[in-house]
Protein backbone atom coordinates (compact mmCIF):
# COMPACT_ATOMS: atom_id res chain seq x y z
CA UNK A 1 0.00 0.00 0.00
CA UNK A 2 1.29 3.65 -0.91
CA UNK A 3 -0.87 4.98 2.22
CA UNK A 4 -2.39 3.54 4.89
CA UNK A 5 -4.66 5.11 7.47
CA UNK A 6 -5.05 4.03 11.28
CA UNK A 7 -8.25 6.17 13.20
CA UNK A 8 -8.09 5.55 16.98
CA UNK A 9 -10.59 3.43 18.89
CA UNK A 10 -14.50 4.18 19.26
CA UNK A 11 -15.42 4.41 22.74
CA UNK A 12 -18.54 5.00 24.24
CA UNK A 13 -19.50 8.24 25.22
CA UNK A 14 -18.05 7.92 28.95
CA UNK A 15 -14.52 6.95 27.25
CA UNK A 16 -14.86 3.13 27.78
CA UNK A 17 -14.12 0.49 25.00
CA UNK A 18 -17.55 -1.03 23.76
CA UNK A 19 -17.93 -4.80 24.42
CA UNK A 20 -21.05 -6.75 24.82
CA UNK A 21 -20.14 -8.09 28.45
CA UNK A 22 -20.29 -3.46 29.08
CA UNK A 23 -23.56 -3.73 26.85
CA UNK A 24 -22.07 -0.38 25.64
CA UNK A 25 -21.53 -1.70 22.06
CA UNK A 26 -23.48 0.58 19.31
CA UNK A 27 -24.89 -1.21 15.99
CA UNK A 28 -23.53 1.31 13.25
CA UNK A 29 -26.94 0.03 11.28
CA UNK A 30 -29.42 1.34 14.24
CA UNK A 31 -28.13 5.06 13.82
CA UNK A 32 -27.80 5.06 9.99
CA UNK A 33 -31.44 3.79 10.31
CA UNK A 34 -32.57 6.63 12.71
CA UNK A 35 -30.44 10.06 11.46
CA UNK A 36 -29.08 8.52 8.35
CA UNK A 37 -26.29 7.66 6.67
CA UNK A 38 -25.03 11.39 6.00
CA UNK A 39 -25.00 12.13 9.84
CA UNK A 40 -23.19 9.45 11.26
CA UNK A 41 -20.89 9.71 8.22
CA UNK A 42 -19.97 13.59 9.31
CA UNK A 43 -20.40 12.81 13.09
CA UNK A 44 -17.44 10.50 12.80
CA UNK A 45 -15.32 12.53 10.70
CA UNK A 46 -15.59 15.86 12.58
CA UNK A 47 -14.57 13.90 15.58
CA UNK A 48 -11.47 12.15 14.21
CA UNK A 49 -8.75 14.00 15.21
CA UNK A 50 -5.12 12.15 14.55
CA UNK A 51 -3.89 10.71 17.58
CA UNK A 52 -7.36 10.44 19.79
CA UNK A 53 -9.83 7.81 20.45
CA UNK A 54 -13.50 9.02 19.64
CA UNK A 55 -15.98 9.12 22.48
CA UNK A 56 -19.56 8.43 20.61
CA UNK A 57 -22.39 10.02 22.11
CA UNK A 58 -25.47 9.44 19.35
CA UNK A 59 -26.92 13.22 20.62
CA UNK A 60 -23.75 14.04 18.02
CA UNK A 61 -25.29 12.35 15.35
CA UNK A 62 -28.54 13.67 15.85
CA UNK A 63 -27.03 17.13 15.61
CA UNK A 64 -25.58 16.56 12.23
CA UNK A 65 -28.74 14.88 11.25
CA UNK A 66 -30.09 18.72 11.83
CA UNK A 67 -26.82 19.89 9.74
CA UNK A 68 -28.02 17.91 7.00
CA UNK A 69 -31.25 19.04 7.34
CA UNK A 70 -30.43 22.71 7.10
CA UNK A 71 -28.20 21.47 3.55
CA UNK A 72 -31.56 20.32 2.27
CA UNK A 73 -33.52 23.52 3.28
CA UNK A 74 -31.00 26.02 2.44
CA UNK A 75 -30.36 24.29 -1.54
CA UNK A 76 -34.32 24.38 -1.51
CA UNK A 77 -34.63 27.93 -0.91
CA UNK A 78 -32.02 28.97 -3.15
CA UNK A 79 -33.28 26.38 -5.99
CA UNK A 80 -36.80 27.49 -5.79
CA UNK A 81 -36.81 30.87 -5.60
CA UNK A 82 -34.67 31.51 -8.97
CA UNK A 83 -36.43 32.81 -11.31
CA UNK A 84 -37.58 31.29 -14.59
CA UNK A 85 -35.45 33.77 -16.47
CA UNK A 86 -32.34 32.75 -15.01
CA UNK A 87 -29.13 32.68 -16.55
CA UNK A 88 -25.88 31.22 -15.24
CA UNK A 89 -22.63 33.37 -15.47
CA UNK A 90 -19.32 33.19 -13.41
CA UNK A 91 -19.57 35.54 -10.85
CA UNK A 92 -17.17 37.94 -12.11
CA UNK A 93 -19.60 38.62 -14.84
CA UNK A 94 -22.07 39.94 -12.26
CA UNK A 95 -21.95 43.26 -10.50
CA UNK A 96 -20.82 41.97 -6.90
CA UNK A 97 -22.68 43.50 -3.67
CA UNK A 98 -19.89 43.71 -0.82
CA UNK A 99 -22.09 40.61 1.36
CA UNK A 100 -21.53 38.31 -2.27
CA UNK A 101 -17.73 39.21 -2.54
CA UNK A 102 -17.44 38.70 1.33
CA UNK A 103 -18.82 35.23 0.93
CA UNK A 104 -16.76 34.23 -1.97
CA UNK A 105 -13.97 35.18 0.48
CA UNK A 106 -14.43 32.97 3.09
CA UNK A 107 -15.28 30.17 0.45
CA UNK A 108 -12.21 30.40 -1.03
CA UNK A 109 -10.44 29.93 2.59
CA UNK A 110 -12.46 27.03 3.17
CA UNK A 111 -11.81 25.63 0.40
CA UNK A 112 -8.09 26.00 1.21
CA UNK A 113 -8.97 24.44 4.50
CA UNK A 114 -10.79 21.51 3.25
CA UNK A 115 -8.02 20.77 0.94
CA UNK A 116 -5.53 20.77 3.70
CA UNK A 117 -7.28 18.91 6.06
CA UNK A 118 -7.65 16.20 3.30
CA UNK A 119 -4.40 16.25 2.35
CA UNK A 120 -3.14 15.63 5.86
CA UNK A 121 -5.67 12.97 6.54
CA UNK A 122 -6.81 15.64 9.29
CA UNK A 123 -10.53 14.61 8.39
CA UNK A 124 -11.63 17.29 11.41
CA UNK A 125 -9.77 20.07 9.80
CA UNK A 126 -11.99 19.37 6.85
CA UNK A 127 -15.32 18.43 8.32
CA UNK A 128 -15.52 21.52 10.59
CA UNK A 129 -14.30 24.15 8.18
CA UNK A 130 -17.04 23.13 6.07
CA UNK A 131 -19.84 22.88 9.10
CA UNK A 132 -19.04 26.60 10.05
CA UNK A 133 -18.48 27.74 6.85
CA UNK A 134 -22.42 26.53 5.36
CA UNK A 135 -24.39 26.81 8.69
CA UNK A 136 -22.83 30.04 10.29
CA UNK A 137 -21.57 32.00 7.30
CA UNK A 138 -24.01 30.63 4.29
CA UNK A 139 -27.08 30.16 5.87
CA UNK A 140 -26.96 32.30 8.73
CA UNK A 141 -25.62 35.53 7.26
CA UNK A 142 -25.83 35.51 3.38
CA UNK A 143 -28.79 33.92 2.93
CA UNK A 144 -30.27 36.71 5.03
CA UNK A 145 -28.11 39.30 3.46
CA UNK A 146 -29.67 38.30 0.15
CA UNK A 147 -33.08 37.80 0.70
CA UNK A 148 -33.45 41.51 0.23
CA UNK A 149 -32.59 41.20 -3.14
CA UNK A 150 -34.12 37.63 -4.22
CA UNK A 151 -37.64 38.52 -3.22
CA UNK A 152 -37.53 42.43 -3.98
CA UNK A 153 -34.45 42.81 -6.58
CA UNK A 154 -34.30 43.69 -9.64
CA UNK A 155 -31.82 43.92 -12.41
CA UNK A 156 -28.33 43.55 -12.24
CA UNK A 157 -28.05 43.07 -8.28
CA UNK A 158 -30.39 40.69 -8.27
CA UNK A 159 -28.59 39.05 -11.17
CA UNK A 160 -25.41 38.97 -8.77
CA UNK A 161 -27.17 37.71 -5.52
CA UNK A 162 -28.19 34.34 -7.65
CA UNK A 163 -25.31 33.67 -9.65
CA UNK A 164 -23.20 34.13 -6.45
CA UNK A 165 -26.08 31.60 -4.34
CA UNK A 166 -25.69 29.14 -6.76
CA UNK A 167 -22.01 29.07 -7.45
CA UNK A 168 -21.04 29.30 -3.26
CA UNK A 169 -23.77 26.54 -2.90
CA UNK A 170 -22.05 24.41 -6.00
CA UNK A 171 -18.87 24.13 -4.41
CA UNK A 172 -20.29 23.78 -1.14
CA UNK A 173 -21.57 20.48 -2.56
CA UNK A 174 -18.79 19.25 -3.76
CA UNK A 175 -16.59 19.71 -0.65
CA UNK A 176 -19.48 17.99 1.65
CA UNK A 177 -19.60 15.68 -1.06
CA UNK A 178 -16.84 12.95 0.30
CA UNK A 179 -18.20 13.55 4.06
CA UNK A 180 -21.89 13.44 2.98
CA UNK A 181 -22.46 11.81 -0.03
CA UNK A 182 -25.94 10.97 -0.53
CA UNK A 183 -27.90 14.50 0.31
CA UNK A 184 -25.28 15.97 -2.27
CA UNK A 185 -25.70 13.60 -4.52
CA UNK A 186 -29.44 13.96 -4.47
CA UNK A 187 -29.52 18.31 -4.66
CA UNK A 188 -26.13 18.07 -7.17
CA UNK A 189 -28.91 16.52 -9.48
CA UNK A 190 -31.30 19.68 -9.34
CA UNK A 191 -28.44 22.16 -9.79
CA UNK A 192 -27.92 24.27 -12.63
CA UNK A 193 -24.68 23.82 -12.88
CA UNK A 194 -24.80 20.27 -12.91
CA UNK A 195 -22.53 19.02 -15.74
CA UNK A 196 -21.74 15.62 -15.12
CA UNK A 197 -23.43 11.81 -14.81
CA UNK A 198 -22.68 12.14 -10.79
CA UNK A 199 -21.19 14.89 -8.56
CA UNK A 200 -18.24 12.35 -7.86
CA UNK A 201 -17.13 12.85 -11.10
CA UNK A 202 -16.96 17.14 -11.02
CA UNK A 203 -14.02 18.78 -10.67
CA UNK A 204 -12.83 19.04 -6.83
CA UNK A 205 -12.91 22.72 -5.69
CA UNK A 206 -10.02 24.46 -5.85
CA UNK A 207 -8.84 28.10 -4.70
CA UNK A 208 -9.65 31.45 -7.01
CA UNK A 209 -6.42 33.99 -6.65
CA UNK A 210 -8.69 36.64 -7.58
CA UNK A 211 -11.04 36.00 -4.37
CA UNK A 212 -8.00 36.49 -2.67
CA UNK A 213 -8.76 40.05 -3.55
CA UNK A 214 -11.72 40.44 -1.54
CA UNK A 215 -10.13 40.64 1.48
CA UNK A 216 -10.72 43.98 2.71
CA UNK A 217 -14.77 43.95 1.43
CA UNK A 218 -14.86 40.97 3.83
CA UNK A 219 -13.46 42.64 6.57
CA UNK A 220 -16.10 45.57 6.32
CA UNK A 221 -18.53 42.84 5.98
CA UNK A 222 -17.33 41.00 9.59
CA UNK A 223 -17.33 44.28 11.14
CA UNK A 224 -21.16 44.98 10.58
CA UNK A 225 -21.81 41.59 11.53
CA UNK A 226 -20.62 42.32 14.78
CA UNK A 227 -22.71 44.97 14.95
CA UNK A 228 -25.58 43.36 14.06
CA UNK A 229 -24.50 40.91 16.59
CA UNK A 230 -24.17 42.90 19.09
CA UNK A 231 -27.43 44.86 18.93
CA UNK A 232 -28.73 41.05 18.67
CA UNK A 233 -27.14 40.13 21.73
CA UNK A 234 -28.49 43.70 23.70
CA UNK A 235 -32.51 42.72 23.27
CA UNK A 236 -31.51 38.85 24.14
CA UNK A 237 -29.41 40.24 27.41
CA UNK A 238 -32.76 42.13 28.11
CA UNK A 239 -35.15 39.47 27.50
CA UNK A 240 -36.63 41.28 24.58
CA UNK A 241 -37.95 39.60 21.91
CA UNK A 242 -35.16 39.98 18.64
CA UNK A 243 -38.39 40.80 16.81
CA UNK A 244 -38.54 43.98 19.26
CA UNK A 245 -37.94 47.32 16.61
CA UNK A 246 -35.89 49.23 18.69
CA UNK A 247 -34.49 53.19 17.76
CA UNK A 248 -30.51 53.02 17.75
CA UNK A 249 -27.82 55.61 16.50
CA UNK A 250 -24.21 55.38 15.80
CA UNK A 251 -20.73 57.50 16.49
CA UNK A 252 -17.75 56.61 14.75
CA UNK A 253 -14.87 58.23 16.08
CA UNK A 254 -13.68 58.58 12.58
CA UNK A 255 -15.06 59.41 9.59
CA UNK A 256 -14.35 55.75 7.80
CA UNK A 257 -17.04 53.92 10.97
CA UNK A 258 -19.05 56.33 9.96
CA UNK A 259 -18.90 55.74 6.26
CA UNK A 260 -19.19 52.52 6.72
CA UNK A 261 -21.94 52.36 8.97
CA UNK A 262 -24.12 54.82 6.61
CA UNK A 263 -23.26 52.25 3.56
CA UNK A 264 -24.57 49.72 5.32
CA UNK A 265 -27.48 51.36 7.43
CA UNK A 266 -30.08 49.47 5.38
CA UNK A 267 -28.55 46.05 5.81
CA UNK A 268 -28.12 46.88 9.46
CA UNK A 269 -31.99 48.22 9.90
CA UNK A 270 -33.40 45.15 8.45
CA UNK A 271 -31.17 42.16 10.03
CA UNK A 272 -30.59 43.68 13.77
CA UNK A 273 -34.61 44.37 13.34
CA UNK A 274 -34.42 48.21 14.47
CA UNK A 275 -37.28 51.05 13.89
CA UNK A 276 -34.29 53.41 12.51
CA UNK A 277 -30.58 53.77 12.50
CA UNK A 278 -29.20 56.98 12.70
CA UNK A 279 -25.78 59.18 12.88
CA UNK A 280 -25.84 61.25 16.02
CA UNK A 281 -23.34 64.02 17.35
CA UNK A 282 -24.34 62.67 21.33
CA UNK A 283 -25.99 60.30 23.02
CA UNK A 284 -30.00 60.87 22.50
CA UNK A 285 -30.98 60.75 26.59
CA UNK A 286 -33.09 57.32 27.88
CA UNK A 287 -30.42 55.49 26.12
CA UNK A 288 -27.98 52.58 26.28
CA UNK A 289 -24.85 52.57 24.59
CA UNK A 290 -23.24 49.51 23.17
CA UNK A 291 -19.13 49.80 22.88
CA UNK A 292 -18.48 48.82 18.47
CA UNK A 293 -15.16 48.79 17.44
CA UNK A 294 -14.32 52.40 16.45
CA UNK A 295 -16.91 54.05 17.77
CA UNK A 296 -20.55 53.39 20.01
CA UNK A 297 -24.26 52.65 19.57
CA UNK A 298 -26.78 54.10 21.81
CA UNK A 299 -30.50 52.19 22.04
CA UNK A 300 -33.47 54.37 22.93
CA UNK A 301 -35.17 52.37 25.84
CA UNK A 302 -37.64 54.96 26.87
CA UNK A 303 -40.96 53.06 27.31
CA UNK A 304 -39.36 49.94 26.41
CA UNK A 305 -37.87 48.72 29.77
CA UNK A 306 -38.01 49.70 33.42
CA UNK A 307 -34.29 49.83 34.17
CA UNK A 308 -34.60 49.61 37.79
CA UNK A 309 -36.39 46.18 37.61
CA UNK A 310 -33.79 44.96 35.32
CA UNK A 311 -30.92 46.15 37.58
CA UNK A 312 -32.42 44.24 40.60
CA UNK A 313 -33.52 41.25 38.72
CA UNK A 314 -29.91 40.61 37.13
CA UNK A 315 -28.46 41.61 41.10
CA UNK A 316 -30.48 38.83 42.42
CA UNK A 317 -29.82 36.44 39.63
CA UNK A 318 -25.80 37.50 40.23
CA UNK A 319 -25.94 37.15 43.83
CA UNK A 320 -27.46 33.38 43.55
CA UNK A 321 -24.68 32.19 40.59
CA UNK A 322 -22.06 33.82 43.12
CA UNK A 323 -23.45 31.09 45.41
CA UNK A 324 -23.30 28.52 43.15
CA UNK A 325 -20.06 29.22 41.25
CA UNK A 326 -18.34 29.12 45.12
CA UNK A 327 -19.84 25.53 45.53
CA UNK A 328 -17.98 24.28 42.49
CA UNK A 329 -14.86 25.92 43.02
CA UNK A 330 -14.84 24.64 46.95
CA UNK A 331 -15.71 20.72 45.05
CA UNK A 332 -12.84 21.39 42.33
CA UNK A 333 -10.23 22.97 45.43
CA UNK A 334 -11.33 19.30 47.34
CA UNK A 335 -8.33 17.03 46.94
CA UNK A 336 -10.14 14.38 48.25
CA UNK A 337 -12.84 15.12 45.34
CA UNK A 338 -9.93 15.39 42.89
CA UNK A 339 -8.65 11.69 44.33
CA UNK A 340 -11.44 9.77 44.12
CA UNK A 341 -14.17 10.99 42.11
CA UNK A 342 -14.21 9.40 38.31
CA UNK A 343 -11.83 11.43 35.95
CA UNK A 344 -15.55 12.23 33.47
CA UNK A 345 -17.34 13.74 36.96
CA UNK A 346 -14.12 16.02 37.92
CA UNK A 347 -14.46 17.12 33.70
CA UNK A 348 -18.09 17.70 33.97
CA UNK A 349 -17.47 19.89 37.38
CA UNK A 350 -14.59 22.07 35.60
CA UNK A 351 -16.97 22.62 32.30
CA UNK A 352 -19.99 23.67 34.77
CA UNK A 353 -17.60 25.94 36.58
CA UNK A 354 -16.15 27.83 33.22
CA UNK A 355 -20.12 27.91 32.28
CA UNK A 356 -20.74 29.65 35.14
CA UNK A 357 -18.02 32.22 35.10
CA UNK A 358 -18.94 32.94 31.70
CA UNK A 359 -22.36 33.55 32.89
CA UNK A 360 -21.20 35.98 35.25
CA UNK A 361 -19.48 37.88 33.09
CA UNK A 362 -22.15 38.42 30.74
CA UNK A 363 -24.54 39.13 33.72
CA UNK A 364 -22.25 41.99 34.68
CA UNK A 365 -21.44 43.53 31.37
CA UNK A 366 -24.93 43.80 31.46
CA UNK A 367 -25.29 45.35 34.76
CA UNK A 368 -22.42 48.25 33.48
CA UNK A 369 -24.56 48.59 30.65
CA UNK A 370 -27.51 49.57 32.64
CA UNK A 371 -25.76 51.33 34.94
CA UNK A 372 -24.36 54.10 32.07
Amino acid sequence: FEKVYIHGLIRDKEGQKMSKTKGNVVDPLDMIAKYGTDALRFSLAIQTVPGSDIKFDESRVEGYKHFANKIWNASRYVLMNLPEDFELKEVFQTELKPEDKWILYLLNETIKKVREGLESFDFSKSAQALYTFFWDFYCDWYIEFTKERVYKGNGKTREAAFNTLIYVLDRALKLLHPFMPYITEEIWSYMPTKNRESISLAEFPKPIKEFEEFEETAKEVDFVREVITSIRNFKTALDLPVTKKLEAYFKGDNDLTNALLEAYKSQIERLARLEKFEKTERRPEKSLVIPIKGGEIYVSIGGVINVEEVLTRQRKKKEKLLKELKRVEAKLQNSRFLERAPKEVVEKEKRIYEELKLELEKIENLLRLLSS
